[in-house]
C-alpha cells in the first residue's frame, strides 16, 4: 500500500480510541474492585477528548486564517456521537448489541 504518514497516523489515533472505547471487563472489574470505576471512566473520558483532539503532526499546516472545513460523517450510538471510521470497527458489534442481556 502507497500510504502517506498522515493516513498512518490518521489510522492509529482511529484504532487507538476504538480501542479506548471497547469496555475492558478485567479491568472494569479491578476497577470496582479497588472502588474506582468512576474515577476510572472520567479518566477514560478525558483521554478520548484529548485524543480527538489531537492535530495529525504530519498534516499539512493550513495556510494562515484558513480554518479546516472537513466534516467528519458519525453514528449516533447510545454512548453519543462517534466517527464512522471507529464505528465501521470492532465498536460496531459492541453498540449492535448495547443493552441485550447476556443468555
Amino acid at each position: 500500500m502507497n500510504e502517506t504518514k498522515q493516513e498512518k497516523w490518521d489510522r492509529g489515533k482511529t484504532l487507538f480510541l476504538e480501542s479506548v472505547h471497547k469496555p475492558d471487563h478485567e479491568l472494569r472489574g479491578c476497577a470496582h474492585n479497588q472502588q474506582c470505576f468512576h474515577e476510572l471512566m472520567e479518566i477514560r473520558d478525558e483521554v478520548i477528548k484529548l485524543v480527538q483532539s489531537m492535530p495529525n503532526p504530519h498534516a499539512d499546516p493550513l495556510p494562515f486564517g484558513k480554518k479546516n472545513s472537513a466534516v467528519i460523517p458519525t453514528v449516533t450510538t447510545p454512548a453519543g456521537e462517534i466517527s464512522e471510521t471507529l464505528f465501521s470497527g470492532t465498536l460496531q458489534d459492541f453498540y449492535k448489541n448495547w443493552g441485550k442481556k447476556d443468555e
